[in-house]
């Protein structure tokens, strides 16, 4: 799992940072490492990332998961959505500040209110404390230009999308046309699940995404829709 520029401990941003030049980075992290192929998965701002590297490399990447993600954020809707955060992240404490305003919207109400969801919630919190708010703006303005939603049907590699049925940024609709698109799409829907739906239904996403890896696709019907 890659610690992307502007997050975690990785370097500081000093301009937008787009999923394209994430996909430079991670082109250079494989590069690196000396890994050839692999089987790539991503949620959210990852996601888009994986959907640019599947269409960079398309005969590098064997598997492809794509969880609660875009295949276009240049609209106007988006840009406005991505300016707010930016706007928040810039001030002070801005990274607390958009942790606390998203969290109901990021996790299930029924996680919220479990010992792992109030230990999630602290340990986010922390990272968001000690998280570089200007970089983080960068990345939000850096988002606003991703758009292959004309290009899904290039993809010829298994692909699983995840959504949750709870998910206000990415809905589920999304998912299910990326699937739709795909050659061999797979579209699996966790109930109850919100937009960190690794977090908040954890052994279900586990679940779902082992199964998918461990399927040999050549012989499976990937059409079918959970």
């Amino acid at each position: 799992m890659p610690d992307h520029a502007g997050h975690g401990a990785s370097a500081r941003l000093f301009r937008p940072f787009g999923v394209s030049d994430i996909a430079d980075d991670t082109e250079l992290l494989l590069a690196h490492l000396d890994i050839e192929r692999l089987d790539v998965v991503g949620l959210s701002l990852g996601g888009m990332v994986a959907l640019e590297l599947a269409l960079r490399h398309p005969t590098r990447i064997q598997r492809l998961v794509v969880a609660n993600s875009f295949d276009k954020t240049a609209t106007p809707e988006f840009g406005s959505m991505a300016e707010g955060w930016a706007t928040v992240f810039e001030r002070p404490h801005g990274p607390v500040t958009r942790l606390e305003q998203n969290w109901l919207a990021s996790v299930s109400p029924s996680f919220q209110a479990t010992a792992d969801g109030m230990r999630t919630y602290q340990i986010w919190h922390g990272i968001a404390a000690t998280s570089d708010g200007a970089s983080l703006a960068h990345v939000a303005r850096g988002m606003t230009t991703f758009d292959v939603s004309t290009r899904i049907a290039e993809l010829a590699m298994p692909i699983l999308f995840i959504a949750g049925s709870l998910d206000k940024m990415s809905p589920p609709e999304f998912s299910r046309r990326m699937a739709a698109q795909a050659t061999h799409g797979k579209l699996s829907i966790i109930e109850g699940a919100a937009h960190i739906s690794n977090a908040d239904s954890s052994d279900e996403f586990t679940a779902r995404l082992l199964a998918f890896l461990q399927t040999d696709h050549a012989a499976a019907d990937l059409r079918a829709d959970d």
